[in-house]
């Protein structure tokens, strides 16, 4: 039962769902409350299945291709830190008032997506399957990520109905941006440094 518990914590402060839901209002933002759940669970089964993927045969396919964990791991902490530092710009541009008719078509997911299953959380979910390898299916770290799904299928359809209350206080909101794209630059940067160190050691 410890191992279950440790990989649901491990995938779950990787996936970070407070994150997700700032990003995924963001993307939102536009979009009228009745197609926002639809897109929320249109986010959750990309993610799902990437991180799905990871888990079961993860391993093998970086094997394939040559690539090890640490260089993964140093590829994952840029795209983490590009993220950020879009988060970082998002907040200093003026948006043009767009119709929601207008952005429904054209809504782009690719931040949400690539931040919770980025390079730096598939390596964490790989890392997990390759640890226990005690049946034909690595149990443990699909368990982790089924857990983090539901945790956050929850904390997207919670921003659904924030979203229009977020949008009032804008500076409010424009603050916490900030302060969260630091983060994720910060997250980006250990990412890297991590798999530097694990490559030369």
């Amino acid at each position: 039962m410890k191992e279950p518990i440790q990989a649901i914590i491990t995938v779950l402060a990787l996936v970070n769902p407070v994150m997700c839901m700032a990003i995924f209002a963001d993307c939102v933002k536009d979009i009228p409350r009745g197609e926002k759940e639809k897109i929320a669970f249109k986010a959750i089964a990309a993610i799902g299945v990437v991180l799905l993927v990871a888990a079961i045969a993860g391993t093998t396919i970086l094997g394939a291709f040559g690539i090890s964990l640490n260089a993964f791991s140093c590829a994952g902490g840029g795209i983490l830190v590009w993220i950020g530092a879009g988060m970082l710009k998002s907040t200093q541009q003026t948006s043009n008032t767009v119709s929601p008719q207008s952005m429904g078509s054209n809504i782009s997911l690719a931040p949400l997506i690539l931040f919770a299953a980025s390079p730096g959380t598939i390596t964490g979910v790989i890392t997990i399957a390759a640890a226990h390898k005690k049946h034909i299916l690595p149990l443990t770290a699909i368990i982790g990520v089924v857990a983090t799904l539901v945790i956050l299928a929850v904390a997207l359809l919670i921003s659904t109905r924030m979203t229009g209350t977020l949008r009032k206080v804008g500076l409010v909101k424009e603050m916490i941006t900030s302060y969260m794209g630091v983060i994720v630059i910060a997250m980006g940067v250990q990412f890297t440094l991590t798999g530097i160190r694990g490559f030369f050691s």
